[in-house]
């Protein structure tokens, strides 16, 4: 027909964000877990190891790396505040042992 012009183009959306994969997501839930743990003597650590060991894996292999960031720089964070804990506890241990009588 003429006279007729096309329709114009629907507006143009944002690209749409990748959604988050499960390394990901484990990595930011062990950093997460671990951080609210590292005040635990040995739990911190070993979540804080195991975050630490997914964080960088997760920044490296995922598609959103800055989740991986994240968890690494939690997990960092607990295995630092878990050391500074068992080194504390170790220290009141020993100078319980040395007051004791006899």
């Amino acid at each position: 027909m003429p006279g007729r012009t096309a329709s114009p183009a629907p507006a143009a959306f944002p690209p749409a964000r990748a959604r988050a994969d499960t390394l990901a997501v484990s990595a930011m839930i062990i950093g997460v877990v671990a951080f609210l743990g590292g005040w635990m003597p040995v739990l911190g650590l070993i979540l804080g190891t195991t975050g630490v060991t997914l964080g960088l894996v997760a920044r490296r292999r995922s598609n959103r790396p800055e989740l991986g960031l994240t968890a690494l720089i939690l997990s960092i964070l607990a295995v630092l505040t878990n050391i500074v804990v068992d080194v504390i506890v170790v220290v009141s241990m020993v100078t319980q042992v040395n007051n004791l009588p006899g």
